[in-house]
């Protein structure tokens, strides 16, 4: 299927491929009314990805492009990882009307949980085993805030769970589908579980931040679960730090986070027992 579409509201992307799985691929990790197998002639789109085979040769001939821009080179079965990474650069680094943080963000009865970190610390872990736990995801990669209203908006995207993360996922919640898992990608295994129906009814639906939680995975940690209260003037510097275009935003960027970071609670969650993290959370946040 050489041109598909795929709308994951707040964007848009039109797919330009020569390959012959991508689309069957993709259409294991999104609803119909998601991924589209004809794009709309009329319709704007804010991406336009050109994702296909520039060498002859049998290592990483696939391209990922949008417009004269390269991202990445990809072998045919590595296809799913690059192309979700790819559509994480593109989000990262082109849309300039939200303020967007790189953080993991879910909604219970109308009040959201943001949780930054990075590679390494469980945020994915997290996110997913909440998903499964009844929370909404509205993404496991970008907190996109509303200039206007500042409340957050739904980027609903398959959750993607790394290395042991997978086994994690799979112990806590037996007989749940894990996708595409992929072996030796540049982030070691790779694997993607699907947004829950509930994820996917409320993509267009936005959230009020309540809590920011910094998860912090430690292997060896002295005690099973900690938690800290963060300082609000080191939650707004770590913030600012894991931005994607907060210099762009300016001030008002500042202000934003400002505000954000004023009208939440934060805290530094430190764990080495899945189980009892969650029996916490669940007490904190519900």
């Amino acid at each position: 299927m050489p041109l598909f579409s795929l709308h994951t509201p707040p964007f848009t992307v039109r797919i330009d491929t020569d390959s012959p799985a991508l689309f069957s691929d993709l259409a294991r990790l999104y609803p119909a009314d998601v991924l589209r197998p004809v794009p709309d002639n009329d319709h704007v789109y804010d991406f336009h990805i050109d994702y296909k085979r520039r060498f002859s040769g049998k290592s990483r001939p696939y391209h990922f492009r949008t417009g004269s821009e390269h991202f990445r080179m990809a072998d045919a079965n590595q296809l799913i990882p690059t192309f979700e990474w790819g559509l994480n650069w593109c989000v990262s680094a082109y849309q300039q009307q939200y303020l967007a943080i790189h953080a993991a963000v879910l909604e219970k009865d109308g009040k959201a949980l943001i949780m930054p970190a990075p590679p390494g610390s469980g945020k994915s872990t997290l996110c997913a085993l909440l998903m499964l736990r009844g929370w909404r995801l509205l993404s496991d990669e970008m907190c996109l805030i509303d200039p206007a209203s500042g409340q957050l908006q739904p980027y609903v995207r398959p959750v993607s769970l790394k290395n042991a993360s997978i086994e994690v996922i799979q112990h806590y919640q037996p007989g749940v589908e894990i996708f595409h898992r992929t072996a030796d990608t540049e982030k070691g295994t790779v694997a993607y579980l699907r947004p829950t129906d509930s994820s996917w009814q409320q993509q267009n639906s936005s959230a009020q931040p309540m809590w920011i939680i910094f998860p912090a995975y430690q292997a060896n940690a002295a005690e099973p679960v900690a938690l800290f209260t963060m300082p609000k003037a080191d939650t707004l510097l770590y913030l600012a730090q894991n931005s994607f275009n907060y210099a762009v935003f300016a001030a008002e960027g500042f202000n934003l986070l400002s505000q954000l970071v004023e009208n939440t609670e934060s805290f530094r969650l430190e764990y080495s027992d899945t189980r009892q993290m969650l029996e916490l959370l669940e007490q904190l946040l519900c």
